[in-house]
Order: C-alpha cells, then sequence, then structure tokens
C-alpha cells in the first residue's frame, strides 16, 4: 500500500523516512582514529600460543567456536562477565572491557564505555533482564 506524498504548494516535500535517514547521516561521527591494537581475542601476534585454541580457529563454524571458549571459561570468569564492566582473560587474551550502559534504549557509542574503531563506534551489554529471562526462572523474572 502506498500513500500519496504530502505537498506543500507545488513542492513534493519529503517521506518522513527519507528524512528521518538523512539526519541520522548528518549526525553520525566517522571515527577515525586508529587502535594500536585489536580489541579482541586471538591475537597471536602477541600471544603465539592463542592460535592452538579452537575459538580462535576461523574455519570452525560460530558454534563450535563459543562452545570451546565457553569450555575454557571457569565458573568465576562466566560470572564475571554478566555485567557491564569486567576484567580481561589473559590467558585467552580477552581484554578488559566497560560497555558502560545496559542497551535498554539501544546500543550506545557515548560515555564511558568501550569505543572501536571502524564501522562499529560503540558497543553495549545486553539488559540484565535478559539474564533474568535465561534462567528460566518464572517466579524470579516475575519477581
Amino acid at each position: 500500500m502506498s500513500y500519496p506524498r504530502q505537498t506543500k504548494g507545488n513542492r513534493e516535500l519529503p517521506s518522513v523516512s527519507t528524512l528521518l535517514l538523512s539526519i541520522l547521516f548528518f549526525i553520525s561521527k566517522p571515527s577515525n582514529a586508529q587502535s594500536s591494537s585489536p580489541k579482541f581475542a586471538c591475537d597471536v601476534t602477541k600471544n603465539p600460543s592463542l592460535a592452538g585454541y579452537g575459538f580462535c580457529n576461523t574455519g570452525l563454524n560460530a558454534e563450535a567456536r563459543v562452545t570451546d571458549l565457553v569450555g575454557r571459561l571457569t565458573l568465576e570468569e562466566k560470572i564475571g562477565f554478566l555485567v557491564s564492566k569486567a576484567t580481561g582473560v589473559s590467558r585467552l587474551g580477552i581484554p578488559d572491557y566497560n560497555w558502560w550502559s545496559e542497551a535498554l534504549h539501544g546500543v550506545s557509542d557515548v560515555g564511558g564505555g568501550s569505543n572501536f574503531t571502524g564501522p562499529v563506534p560503540g558497543a553495549t551489554s545486553f539488559p540484565q533482564v535478559i539474564l533474568t529471562a535465561a534462567s528460566f526462572n518464572v517466579s524470579l523474572f516475575q519477581a
């Protein structure tokens, strides 16, 4: 279903989506900063022993890599990753992170969190509600 375009006088007004996309284009800020080190695990130039880990093997599918990584983490490390700021796991090449925001209002690239270079300027952690729902404990979720 198409809607007729609104006009003012003899001029055709832009659609709302065109207007919003234009605004987003002009207010988005490109990131020109260069990073001296990767913001991810598996940097074999800094730690050659990581090359033997399954989660660093790009030839494996995502499920196999995640299974390998999660299997190598201790319970304390896994629990530590359930918050927006965590200490890295140097033995696995995982750097410290600070997502800063719980993403209740969308992905954030402002504030004190992690800032990246390239097409993804920032990141947030998942909402804490996700953790409650993931427990499959209905009484906890409703608490």
